[in-house]
């Protein structure tokens, strides 16, 4: 059986890791295609090196005509040589118009597993190309959609998929729950075009200087922006999971890395801009806090005073895990209905 795992972006790829290592295992051909963007081929390597076939499919330089030139209509043309080629019984993705479109007209089955109904424009064609399109259960199911009951993330942060290492700490010079990790996401990705660029960076000067900070800068041009004590991460990041379990407190421009401190059981601040049903659910139970923009700045700095409660870690982690299903499982359970 052959099957095509397609990734756009770090998330993305954190997702089907585990997933893919599994059907491999299990006698499967899988080939993983990827966006050229940014450091994400370096990581991909890196991630997937147990993998022969991993294959560039289109690039996206940032602007919005690379975006839709090379990320969306050169990437399409590109996936109908691949899957003429390999000829894929399944294909698998979290959102890819172009590949549902390639996967559609070749009368090759794709699934996808996403979580950002807000897209409705892009959800409405992935829907309508896709063989299924699951998402948390936070949308209306109907013939093509349905849902998982957990958040994507969790493929790869539930505590029967992730164990922290404190050994990541020396390598920074840091102490368990000492310092806090801040994410700051590029307005030049798709998502957040419409967000005010360096948000984190507008408020660099008036959160507490009292702890030591560590930054994943998505846009290393904009290091100016923020004190010359702060901690810039250099990626790929040897166990960037494991620095954010042992932070105080996250703080993200980006939603991916704000719920993914959350599901680690740290207290988590969204500062960006969009409203999203995905962090409802995080929200709802207490773990992540939407505070945008300036509104962030009290509660930031409330959580560095605050003692960090290792026992409510522990809790939620185990809650989530009781509560949510295991996503590889899930996913290998709808994967496999398409089995030839």
């Amino acid at each position: 059986m052959k099957i095509l795992i397609d990734i756009k972006h770090p998330a993305q790829l954190n997702l089907f890791k585990g997933l893919a290592k599994e059907l491999q295992t299990e006698g499967w051909d899988v080939t993983i295609s990827y966006l050229e963007r940014g450091k994400l081929p370096k990581i991909i390597h890196r991630e997937y090196n147990d993998f022969s076939q991993k294959v560039a499919v289109g690039k996206s330089k940032g602007t919005r005509w690379s975006i839709l030139w090379d990320g969306n209509i050169i990437r399409t043309l590109d996936f109908f040589k691949l899957i003429y080629k390999k000829k894929f019984n399944i294909t698998v993705a979290a959102s890819s118009i172009p590949l549902a479109y390639a996967s559609y007209f070749t009368s090759t089955p794709i699934i996808q597993f996403y979580d950002d109904p807000e897209r409705k424009s892009v959800n409405r064609i992935n829907g309508f190309f896709s063989s299924k399109l699951f998402f948390p259960p936070i949308v209306e199911t109907t013939n093509k959609i349905d849902t998982f009951n957990c958040l994507k993330e969790w493929s790869y942060l539930s505590p029967a998929r992730f164990t922290a290492d404190k050994e990541v700490l020396t390598e920074y010079n840091l102490e368990e729950h000492n310092y806090i990790f801040i994410r700051e996401v590029s307005n030049k990705s798709f998502n957040y075009y419409d967000q005010v660029d360096a948000i984190v960076g507008s408020i660099a000067n008036k959160i507490s200087p009292d702890i030591k900070v560590i930054l994943s800068l998505e846009d290393k041009s904009l290091a100016y922006l923020y004190p010359a004590d702060w901690i810039i991460l250099e990626e790929p990041v040897s166990d960037i999971h494991s620095l954010i379990y042992y932070s105080k407190l996250v703080v993200s421009s980006g939603d991916s890395m704000a719920r993914e401190g959350a599901m680690l059981g740290v207290p988590s601040i969204y500062c960006g801009i969009r409203q999203m049903k995905a962090n409802d659910i995080l929200i709802d139970e207490g773990l992540l806090h939407h505070k945008p923009m300036d509104d962030s700045i009290s509660v930031i700095n409330d959580f560095i005073a605050r003692p960090f409660d290792e026992r409510f870690q522990v809790n939620v982690r185990e809650k989530l895990k009781n509560q949510w299903d295991d996503m590889i499982h899930f996913m290998k359970s709808k994967i496999n209905q398409y089995k030839k």
